[in-house]
């Protein structure tokens, strides 16, 4: 093979290519890789020693105590605190909140699952942001339905989108209490 201009150029393409990568991509995974096994050693040091242990187990029950000073009614509250993100998120979004029906629950085994359903009204880029958003705060609950409608105002002959949401929520029941 000669080495013409061509194969000049492209060799010197590869090399500035490959050195390009390992700048920005290879040599980040190599420091986050050894970072992740220092860490992991620590961890491991860590679950081995008992005064560790023992301090953690302190900390866990002062911070029960402490959460425990706080206690809310969390029916009324959860639901309050689910409205006030979605309309946080609404807003941020422009989305309007069009309906925000009452709770259904159910009671199976121990576990009361709680059925949340509201319905928003805009774009569906903001519907889509809204809902990850919702997924990703794992203290809401998980998202179990979405209804997407296309729905027609003939007053001003346009067309808007609507979802319906279905999110649900999970606790487990203490013995004597329904």
């Amino acid at each position: 093979m000669k080495l013409n201009r061509n194969n000049k150029l492209l060799l010197l393409g590869l090399v500035v290519t490959l050195y390009i990568c390992y700048v920005f991509a290879f040599a980040n995974t190599i420091k986050y890789y050894k970072a992740y096994n220092d860490k992991n050693t620590l961890v491991q040091s860590a679950i081995n020693n008992p005064n560790i242990v023992k301090k953690l187990v302190i900390k866990e029950k002062q911070l029960d105590t402490i959460l425990k000073q706080y206690s809310i009614i969390e029916k009324e509250s959860f639901q309050n605190e689910l409205l006030k993100k979605i309309t946080v998120l609404s807003n941020r979004n422009d989305l309007k909140i069009t309906d925000f029906k009452e709770p259904h629950s159910i009671t199976e085994n121990g576990v009361k699952t709680s059925s949340y359903i509201f319905t928003l009204q805009g774009s569906y880029n903001g519907m889509l942001l809204l809902i990850n958003a919702i997924e990703n705060d794992v203290t809401l609950g998980a998202i179990k339905h979405v209804a997407f409608q296309k729905k027609k105002n003939y007053k001003y002959n346009t067309n808007y989108l609507t979802g319906q949401i279905i999110m649900q929520k999970n606790e487990t029941v203490k013995e004597g209490t329904d």
